[in-house]
């Protein structure tokens, strides 16, 4: 089927991981037992197969394993997630230098007819303001609304909603291939890595080098 749209990833796809981390790096030694809980939440979020069913806000799911992580109640788990994991952690973003050529790749891919998604597994907040890429997407979906994190269908289906588009007509491009392709492919997408040269990709994969890369091979397939 003809490509009618092309999703993102976020964090390490529009920018890179290690400038976030770097600029970061304060608040990650101050915040280190809550973040590492964090870590240790979304993992099980993401590998306990009896939350499948859960049809409560899956918001409250996170607060209720990060209270377990933390050792804490639920009204301070919560307190710790929106104000520190969420609204304390962006402030970072501020500023921000992404890849190069991002708003002009894919301002080439709005020129070309093609609609324009971003998904995340989480909050997306000011990032795409503070990147200089307000007003480019068509869809905007973090989390918690995406309804799961990825790789499990959901939030892929929910942006293809979203996009009003067959998923088999969307690409979605992201740096990891456990959740991004892999996650992309499992609902019929198409999935895609980008990143720098040394991201090393398996061989039934797209890779894209940059974003020029990535803007020229589609493109190439869409404008005939």
């Amino acid at each position: 089927m003809a490509l009618k749209a092309v999703g993102f990833d976020i964090d390490g796809t529009l920018y890179p991981d290690f400038r976030v981390r770097w600029r970061s790096l304060p608040f990650l030694l101050t915040h280190f037992r809550t973040i590492l809980a964090f870590s240790r939440t979304r993992h099980l979020m993401r590998e306990n197969h009896s939350d499948m069913a859960f049809d409560g806000d899956i918001g409250d799911l996170e607060v209720k394993y990060l209270a377990g992580e933390r050792g804490c109640s639920l009204e301070e788990a919560r307190d710790l997630r929106d104000r520190i994991l969420y609204k304390g952690w962006e402030v970072y973003f501020r500023g921000m230098k992404i890849y190069p050529d991002v708003r002009e790749s894919l301002e080439k891919l709005k020129d070309a007819g093609l609609k324009l998604a971003v998904l995340s597994d989480f909050p997306v907040g000011r990032k795409l303001e503070y990147f200089g890429l307000d007003g480019i997407f068509d869809v905007i979906l973090g989390f918690p609304d995406s309804g799961r994190l990825k790789p499990r269908p959901e939030p892929f289906v929910a942006m293809a909603k979203g996009l009003e588009t067959d998923p088999k007509e969307i690409l979605y491009i992201g740096n990891r291939l456990d959740y991004d392709v892999r996650g992309a492919e499992n609902i019929g997408m198409r999935g895609a890595l980008i990143g720098p040269p040394g991201r090393k990709a398996p061989s039934d994969v797209t890779k894209f080098s940059d974003y020029r890369h990535m803007a020229g091979s589609i493109l190439s397939e869409v404008v005939k």
